[in-house]
């Protein structure tokens, strides 16, 4: 499974040919940072591990007196492993939500019927989950030795829970009610 950088640099070479600096531009015109920390020199260094793992590969290219640079496209073996990374981040509960983050993001680059399929999954996990975590608070309520604060991180685990069963909700309703999701995707920003 990749990383959730190569994940996303994946994805994002996936809908068109890039340069880092391109690359770069992006993820700081979608406010990546707000929810998952990469600094540009990771960027970088990603790309030279994708392309080391022939997941990217490289072509230089001139225009007129500006320096050479490098556009990198995303090879079969990287679309392989970009479907089965995003795969696995749909259906595995995680307590890492950007993995989960991304998956949305990246959902057009798996069919329809593997969405809905990986999302009930996870759906009836968090289900599963979200029952237990409920009778662990009530069952540790009853108890007067117990810290306010343990308290308080199995609350914030299920809310945590119940906000991603309500985020799948919305996405399966949306697949149902839309046939067709295809067009812009969350790539589709200006460089400007």
């Amino acid at each position: 499974m990749l990383s959730k950088i190569s994940t996303l640099i994946l994805g994002i070479l996936y809908e068109k040919e890039r340069n880092p600096y391109e690359i770069t531009k992006m993820l700081k015109n979608l406010k990546l940072r707000k929810w998952f920390n990469v600094a540009d020199s990771t960027v970088y260094a990603t790309i030279n591990a994708l392309r080391k793992n022939s997941l990217i590969v490289g072509e230089s290219q001139k225009e007129g007196r500006f320096p050479e640079k490098t556009i990198y496209k995303i090879t079969a073996e990287g679309e392989f492993e970009l479907h089965n990374t995003i795969s696995s981040y749909l259906e595995k509960t995680d307590p890492d939500g950007a993995k989960f983050d991304i998956a949305i993001l990246l959902l057009h680059h798996l069919s329809r019927d593997e969405v809905l399929q990986k999302l009930k999954i996870k759906l009836e996990n968090l289900e599963s989950s979200t029952f237990e975590i409920k009778n662990q608070i009530l069952n540790l309520e009853r108890e007067s030795s117990v810290a306010f604060t343990g308290l308080l991180m199995l609350k914030h685990r299920l809310y945590m829970a119940e906000t991603e069963i309500r985020t799948i909700r919305e996405i399966i309703r949306e697949f149902n009610i839309n046939e067709d999701l295809t067009g812009s995707t969350a790539f589709d920003v200006s460089l400007v």
